[in-house]
């Protein structure tokens, strides 16, 4: 979690994070991600909200509404839990093509605010990384250290257990409601 939020949180925090991949909870991270844009000036019609803990309670209601997962949800043991990842994938591209420490980003990067979105699915993830070899995460921004990427990686391979959410007191409850 500290890694996450240290690293990974500035750009996935936010309602309005790439592909909608919220790392900021392990509720986020297990929801996945989702191609369609929250804002998106162009849309003239709504769209149904994407909130956590509102709009879907589970992993197979985000499924259900478009959501793909970047973990791997198959047979757990390490191997699968890599090779079934996008995270990994993601992490993995960017340990093998370091992003350069001096001069500017490649062209290839693009930074601009409505620029497309791209959202690789476990089926299309080879297709990606021959296209944009460039674009491991963290995107545009630099490397993890080896100790860092080493101790994501094991988390994934381990099946990306944390530790259950507290449950809320009989006394919080009551103020709630």
């Amino acid at each position: 979690k500290p890694l996450l939020e240290r690293r990974c949180v500035v750009c996935h925090g936010c309602y309005d994070a790439p592909c909608q991949l919220k790392l900021s909870s392990i509720e986020g991270l297990q929801r996945g991600a989702s191609e369609e844009r929250i804002y998106e000036p162009r849309r003239i019609e709504s769209i149904s909200p994407s909130r956590l803990f509102i709009d879907a309670k589970n992993t197979a209601q985000w499924r259900s509404r478009g959501f793909s997962s970047v973990l791997n949800e198959g047979a757990k043991n390490p191997e699968e839990n890599l090779r079934n990842s996008i995270l990994y994938h993601l992490l993995h591209l960017k340990q093998q093509n370091p992003q350069p420490k001096i001069n500017k980003l490649p062209d290839d990067f693009t930074l601009e605010l409505d620029r497309e979105q791209t959202c690789p699915k476990p089926a299309s993830i080879g297709k990606f990384i021959k296209k944009h070899p460039l674009w491991g995460m963290p995107y545009a921004m630099p490397n993890l250290s080896k100790d860092e990427y080493q101790t994501l990686v094991s988390w994934i391979a381990q099946g990306s257990k944390s530790a259950p959410s507290p449950e809320a007191s009989a006394l919080d409850r009551k103020s709630v409601v």
